[in-house]
């Protein structure tokens, strides 16, 4: 009982860092944009891109397939679930192949059929092509489509709403049974666009549930099963994915650092000791980035908690380093020195993340620095005095693994030989092999992503490897602008077709001119009255179409801004015309594309026309990325190097950075042997091995060849933060998650080879 209550300082501290957590969490404002982490844009592809990967249109689809049951069971659960979508207000649209056209609508497009339609041409209005339109209604009138007949054919016997109507979906390859989208299977399609952008992951996550939702109160048949692809869906894939891993990897990593703690200090207390000082600084990089930013990205908070993954070994170093009879003040006071310096060495290393121009990243190093510092702070104050003076007991290391240890000095030049013809080789070898492809950097399960182009090519969505896009200061501008560059493009062949938003709203200047093409009152009245000869119409059957023609003529054109009417056509507009920035800008898709040269050299020839190469431009942002990565990087490097040289002077400086270097080359030669690919995951990682390798080599170096007990229990400490280090980070090696693998098998990697470098180039003994 005495021995705990000696523990109770600790405990106490421990229960109260326990308790602010919580009620800083409520506080701190956590945001989860990706933005924040995408590279500045240098080229206006480049930036046009990242605009589209943060908020367009692409990035709000879900994609929603029903199967498992016949047809027409199919067909009833998804015009229940498109209604109950449809009234939940989260989607902008929800389209399952049923009309979804309000009679308001119905009355604004019919009004403007002849400016709409691009059937509106000389040709039909013509005696010939009037007298054929008459007799295609007499046998409508005659079919089961009487109705639609009656209600729009005497009004528009030219047939120009109903072709315009068509026209919106005849690029659409998926086909319509039992009254909605059908694909093989049989499987019942959906297509759904939300309101919030595609960014905003939790808005993501509750379109989903309203997916399964919907499917749920539309009474499915037994077997029948949803299926859901998007964004959203992937956001909740990945998350799912990393908390699976997250999950067994700390609960695995917590046992065996747990048991390897309790063996060596022989106390379950050493991992209170532990704690405390994580715990401060991982608050207190919370609340100080909450207070410089604003919000706490979350990805910056589960990085910073890793990079803080290195204030572990503070304690350690403290209760370890402490000789026999000595009070651990004294220790701590002895050590602060090279803890200072190592300390110290590592905020100069995350510094320049401050000013990389990356949100993210400039949140990542300000947690990662402030953390480094207060547990360092807690370490070096607030330990002595929480724990008792004798601290806790240690197990000692073995002497012949002491021994074997100690005499790696003199293997010094062999190792470095050793170094230099591994540098030789992995440049011989090309180097490490960047990641280009994005896809590899997705934490998204493949049967997911497999899922996903399966219904694209169900539903007929276009698989957008390039855009094409042109600006104007206004609305008529771009969609003028538009219309040429798709006459261009289909004049010079290299495509089949272009989906682009004259398609749907023609400009002013094109409606006018299909107006213009209309006959007057009296020829058109003629020409009426000449096809109906012969025909069981009466005479005023057709007065609604001369009156309509008539009307059309002194309609004003219709605009963007007229459109309230009319949210299906807005719908089908806004992913393909919108305003930016005070200037408005439209996307073309193109279709068929043969030959990709060809059509950038086409493209080239139409003024203003801007083509993304999707792949292309990803893969320069990845290249920026890890290219602006390596520069901070070295920056870091060099004022770690001046930071070394004013500490332990210019030799110390120079052991200490060939002991990282060389711990760096062999954690990147292992890597491309093992056949890894380079993303930025691995290089952050990097920063991670060289603040851990940074305090090995300070350490193990820390004495001279008078001491050897000094030597040992230096030595047995770092062996022990080493050991601690592989338990936890060696586990996230095996994580099927792209950044949680990454990161483990870097560090993993780095920190067996720091180690050994470090005992290697320290001084002889």
């Amino acid at each position: 009982m005495t021995r705990l209550l000696g523990f109770l300082p600790l405990l106490l501290a421990l229960a109260v860092l326990s308790a602010a957590f919580p009620l800083a969490l409520r506080e701190v404002t956590l945001r989860s944009d990706i933005a924040d982490f995408l590279p500045q844009s240098r080229t206006p592809e480049a930036a046009f891109l990242l605009r589209e990967l943060r908020d367009g249109a692409a990035t709000r689809l879900l994609i929603a397939g029903v199967e498992g049951a016949p047809a027409a069971e199919l067909a009833q659960v998804s015009r229940s679930m498109a209604e109950t979508l449809r009234g939940s207000g989260l989607f902008a649209v929800v389209a399952n192949g049923v009309p979804l056209l309000s009679d308001a609508e119905i009355d604004l497009l019919f009004a403007h059929r002849y400016a709409l339609s691009p059937t509106t041409t000389p040709n039909a209005f013509t005696e010939a092509a009037l007298r054929a339109s008459f007799e295609t209604q007499l046998d409508g009138l005659r079919s089961s489509a009487e109705r639609i007949f009656r209600r729009f054919g005497f009004a528009d016997p030219t047939g120009s709403f109903l072709g315009l109507v068509r026209g919106w979906s005849s690029a659409s390859r998926v086909t319509t049974e039992n009254g909605v989208w059908m694909a093989a299977g049989p499987r019942a399609l959906i297509l759904a666009e939300t309101r919030a952008a595609g960014l905003d992951i939790t808005a993501q996550q509750t379109a989903v549930d309203a997916f399964r939702h919907a499917f749920q109160t539309a009474g499915p048949p037994e077997g029948a099963r949803l299926l859901v692809s998007g964004p959203g869906v992937f956001a909740a894939e990945a998350a799912a994915a990393v908390r699976a891993d997250v999950k067994l990897v700390s609960t695995l990593s917590f046992v065996l650092v747990a048991a390897f703690l309790l063996w060596r200090y022989r106390s379950p207390m050493m991992l209170a000791v532990v704690a405390v000082p994580l715990a401060l600084g991982t608050l207190a990089g919370l609340l100080v980035v909450d207070l410089t930013f604003g919000h706490v990205h979350g990805a910056a908070l589960g990085f910073g908690m890793t990079m803080l993954g290195v204030s572990d070994d503070y304690p350690i170093l403290l209760v370890t380093n402490r000789a026999p009879g000595e009070a651990l003040r004294d220790t701590a006071r002895r050590i602060w020195p090279t803890l200072r310096l190592a300390v110290a060495a590592a905020v100069a290393g995350l510094v320049p993340m401050l000013a990389s121009g990356f949100p993210g990243l400039a949140q990542l190093g300000l947690f990662a620095a402030t953390g480094l510092a207060v547990s360092a702070l807690a370490t070096r104050f607030l330990l002595p005095a929480l724990l008792r003076a004798e601290g806790l007991p240690v197990r000692p290391l073995p002497e012949r693994a002491a021994h074997l240890l100690l005499r790696l000095p003199s293997l010094r030049v062999p190792v470095l030989a050793g170094l230099v013809l591994v540098a030789v080789a992995l440049a011989l070898s090309g180097g490490p092999r960047l990641a280009r492809d994005i896809a590899e950097l997705s934490p998204v399960p493949e049967p997911v992503r497999m899922l996903d182009g399966e219904l694209r090519a169900q539903i007929g969505a276009p698989d957008v490897r390039v855009l094409l896009s042109v600006e104007g200061p206004n609305a008529e501008a771009a969609l003028r602008a538009s219309e040429q560059a798709a006459a261009a493009l289909l004049a010079a062949g290299v495509v089949t077709g272009v989906d682009h938003p004259a398609r749907y709203l023609p400009s002013i200047e094109t409606q006018r001119a299909r107006l213009a093409l209309l006959p007057d009152d009296a020829t058109l009245a003629a020409r009426v009255e000449a096809a109906r000869t012969d025909l069981p119409f009466r005479a005023t059957a057709f007065q609604p179409f001369l009156t309509g023609v008539a009307e059309a003529r002194g309609l004003p054109p219709l605009t963007p801004g007229g459109l309230v009417e009319a949210p299906l056509l807005a719908a089908r507009l806004s992913p393909l015309l919108r305003e930016e920035g005070g200037r408005w800008r439209a996307l073309l898709l193109p279709e068929g594309v043969g030959d990709p040269t060809a059509l950038r050299a086409a493209a080239a020839g139409v003024p203003g026309l801007m083509l993304v190469d999707i792949k292309g431009e990803t893969e320069a942002l990845l290249d920026q990325g890890i290219g602006t990565a390596l520069r901070w990087g070295a920056v870091g490097g060099v004022l770690v190097l001046l930071l070394l040289g004013a500490g332990r002077g210019v030799a110390g400086a120079l052991r200490i950075a060939l002991s990282l270097a060389g711990a760096l080359l062999l954690t990147f030669a292992a890597l491309h042997a093992l056949g890894e690919r380079i993303t930025v995951f691995h290089l952050t990682a990097a920063l991670l091995l060289a603040g851990v390798g940074m305090d090995y080599a300070l350490f193990v170096s820390r004495t001279g060849r008078e001491d050897i007990e000094d030597a040992a229990r230096a030595l047995g400490a770092v062996i022990t933060c080493m050991i601690t280090t592989l338990l936890t980070f060696g586990l996230l090696a095996l994580c099927r998650t792209p950044v949680l693998h990454a990161t483990g098998l870097t560090v993993c990697i780095g920190v067996a080879s720091a180690f050994l470098l470090a005992c290697t180039l320290a001084p002889r003994r």
